[in-house]
């Protein structure tokens, strides 16, 4: 998290996590909590990045490297893409929004130290370049039924649909899928930090893991360290939520995925689960048979996961179809940690197996 950012946000009343890197919350946990069904709520977002990809052989070069379609992106609207090694597998999946004549590409800043080499090196003679986001590049967080009346009090222009991106004096603002109105507003600190004094006015501060629990109560995945290599694109929704075209063209791994598109089933899938945990459960953690025993395999793995309450978590995690429809799944193989399933917030295709 940018020095700067990181004192102001402390001098207006933030408590960091142990090891400074985000915002636990803002001195009300349980307050903060209840904001994020029932009132307005903003938060800074942490952790993440771009890559900025400019030249005029951007486009192409994407279009050969993502499992979405390059050329639906204009500067209204964002998409989601996955990148994939040759066998399907997830390396990364980006949000991408249109910048002038390039692209950025959002991202999990844990993730950018072995992406953007490996993406160097497919470049090869196009006219490309790609750099990492400025250190004074900020992100917030604004959602609640009211976040759009409110939010336009301070910001002229927002955007209407969801994906859908504007821009105002260099602030990006992006409406992301939710079960309330959310938007995501990049910048500089010094353009970033005015506009958080305005907005927590009328919203509620939240910490860093209020985004992560939104993405999560709207069932949109990430990609970070632990779970690199782990999911093809459809066992993350992907081809449900708009981030994978089965028209466009080649990309590393384009066979897999189409070949499961076409020819088979999908047999595990991402779902919203909630369960107890007197462990800290992290992304890429196996999921076991509530009763299977010592011996029995593993049925899934956790994708993200946030903090609810005390000793509570909420988490995407991908399933076993057989075990998800049987509600028969547990943490750890710790019976006291069996999930609890919810509804995805999006229609979701029967064929599956």
């Amino acid at each position: 998290m940018n020095k700067q950012w990181k004192q102001y946000l402390q001098n207006n009343g933030a408590i960091l996590t142990h090891d400074g890197s985000s915002v636990e919350h803002f001195g009300q946990p349980e307050k903060e909590q209840g904001a994020i069904d029932n009132g307005n709520i903003v938060t800074p977002i942490t952790g993440m990045t771009f890559i900025q990809v400019s030249g005029i052989d951007a486009k192409d070069f994407l279009q050969g490297q993502f499992t979405n379609d390059i050329a639906l992106i204009n500067s209204q609207s964002s998409q989601l893409s996955g990148y994939c090694n040759p066998k399907g597998r997830l390396l990364a999946l980006f949000r991408i929004t249109q910048h002038g004549d390039g692209y950025r590409l959002h991202l999990p800043a844990c993730l950018l130290e072995k992406t953007l080499p490996r993406l160097k090196m497919f470049v090869m003679r196009a006219k490309v370049t790609l750099e990492p986001a400025a250190a004074e590049t900020v992100r917030i967080g604004i959602s609640g039924k009211s976040a759009a009346e409110k939010l336009s009090a301070h910001v002229s222009s927002l955007p209407d649909e969801i994906n859908g991106v504007t821009d105002e004096n260099g602030i990006t603002i992006i409406k992301h899928p939710g079960i309330n109105p959310r938007f995501e507003l990049i910048g500089d600190r010094e353009q970033i930090q005015p506009l958080w004094q305005l907005l927590s006015q009328d919203f509620s501060p939240g910490g860093s893991s209020t985004w992560q629990l939104l993405n999560i109560n709207a069932a949109q995945p990430d990609v970070v360290t632990e779970t690199v290599e782990m999911f093809i694109p459809q066992m993350l929704n992907l081809h449900v939520i708009d981030g994978v075209s089965f028209k466009k063209g080649c990309y590393p791994g384009q066979e897999v995925v189409a070949r499961l598109h076409y020819r088979g089933q999908l047999k595990r899938h991402m779902q919203i689960a909630q369960f107890n945990s007197d462990q800290l459960p992290l992304p890429g953690m196996p999921l076991y048979p509530l009763e299977g025993g010592e011996e029995a395999q593993s049925v899934g793995n956790i994708v993200q996961v946030a903090l609810v309450s005390n000793h509570e978590y909420r988490a995407l995690c991908v399933i076993s179809n057989k075990f998800a429809i049987s509600n028969n799944v547990c943490l750890d193989r710790n019976a006291k940690a069996a999930l609890k399933l919810y509804d995805l917030p999006y229609d979701f295709p029967a064929n599956t197996e």
